[in-house]
């Protein structure tokens, strides 16, 4: 226990983003990083640092977080009709709600397909962490650097996994663990599931389906794409969920809308909007330090952090007030709707690229990158790059 005070002191006094006051003090995605590069307990590269706090990486974040959220949801509904259905038989004519579970999955993964693409292709500003060499000073030869590319995306998956699971309040460690790695590495190479036992392989095939879409045949057991991957060549993915972050246009359509939203807009917006996004948005005074939903309990333990004394009621008080705010944010929320049956076609297509220096949290990205290097730099521990599981804790 003094120890976690320790830390928590240690993480406020220097790592907490300090917010104006006339600013919102939301809960943003840096929040989440910022906490998980705390809470790692060997150091990482600083090179990936930099790869880490790139704009099209908060993107690829946020689409997971998106991607999980109704994974989750759409999971624990297929339990519950699981368990009901072991009583009586199943309605095979009553599966329409199945086809709409399949068919957010696959919007979903569309969108989180063309984010990780754009990482691993080198788009935007990633193409100085690209695995190839090729350059005026090595203009007639390319040459592949497996090692970069290992110690860079091996990396990301495991703190993106820790990013994903903290913005979701800590639920589903292994269920979240096991998905990404049969998104971003194949069945062949999931080490989560070996590793955890946890797997989903003893579900219906149908409820399979929904979780996961059609299963494509590759010829390969081994050099293949991975499934994230292979839904954005193979599959029909609509182009407008795959042009959100790259071209401005006129949306009218309310589930681009909804997407362009979720994936782009400032946090503080999305209650605003009633749109959920894990912790994302959420008053950081209903949070702890750890960004734990505070109960009488946690609050408690937060006050003895303060050091300031309070008394009962005034504690109680405050923790019917969270569960109260809890009840109303959660009534507002707006599920993603469906495409529009009829959209409306023009002429002309314009398209204006998005202009992305005017990003308002760009200055606090930056602010965060040079603190965590200068943090690596002050660091005596010459250990190679791992993860933390201290946020299992």
């Amino acid at each position: 226990m003094l120890t976690r005070n320790i830390l928590q002191i240690k993480f406020r006094k220097y790592y907490l983003r300090k917010v104006a006051p006339n600013e919102p003090d939301v809960i943003i995605l840096q929040d989440i990083k910022d906490l998980v590069m705390f809470l790692l307990i060997s150091p990482v590269n600083i090179k990936f640092i930099n790869f880490f706090h790139l704009p099209v990486v908060d993107h690829f974040l946020r689409a997971l977080i998106i991607y999980f959220q109704y994974y989750i949801e759409i999971w624990e509904k297929l339990m519950e009709e699981r368990v009901a259905t072991l009583k009586k038989a199943p309605n095979p004519l009553a599966g329409g709600h199945r086809i709409k579970y399949a068919d957010e999955l696959h919007i979903l993964r569309c969108m989180l397909s063309k984010e990780y693409a754009d990482l691993i292709v080198g788009c935007q500003d990633t193409v100085h962490y690209h695995h190839i060499i090729s350059g005026k000073k090595r203009s007639s030869m390319t040459q592949s650097q497996g090692e970069k590319d290992l110690r860079i995306f091996e990396v990301l998956i495991n703190i993106s996994h820790r990013v994903v699971w903290i913005a979701l309040h800590r639920k589903y460690f292994h269920l979240i663990e096991s998905e990404l790695h049969r998104l971003l590495r194949t069945e062949v190479y999931n080490t989560a599931e070996r590793r955890s036992g946890y797997t989903i392989k003893d579900m219906l095939e149908s409820d399979i389906f929904v979780l996961h879409g059609p299963q494509i045949q590759s010829k390969r057991k081994l050099l293949r794409n991975s499934p994230l991957i292979e839904e954005l060549i193979y599959s029909e993915c609509n182009f407008q969920v795959l042009s959100l972050e790259m071209i401005d246009i006129d949306v009218c359509d309310p589930r681009i809308a909804y997407l362009h939203n979720a994936l782009l807009i400032e946090e503080e917006m999305l209650p605003k909007l009633g749109i959920k996004i894990g912790i994302l948005g959420q008053e950081r005074s209903n949070y702890d330090l750890m960004l734990m939903l505070l109960d009488s309990e946690n609050s408690n333990h937060v006050e003895k952090i303060n050091q300031a004394e309070k008394s009962y009621e005034k504690k109680s008080s405050i923790s019917d007030k969270l569960v109260q705010n809890n009840l109303d944010y959660n009534q507002n929320i707006m599920r993603m709707p469906s495409f529009e049956l009829e959209p409306a076609l023009t002429d002309v297509f314009k398209v204006k690229r998005i202009d992305k220096s005017t990003r308002k949290y760009s200055k606090v990205r930056e602010d965060a990158r040079k603190k965590w290097i200068i943090r690596q730099i002050e660091s005596h521990n010459k250990q190679l790059d791992t993860y933390s599981i201290i946020t299992m804790t």
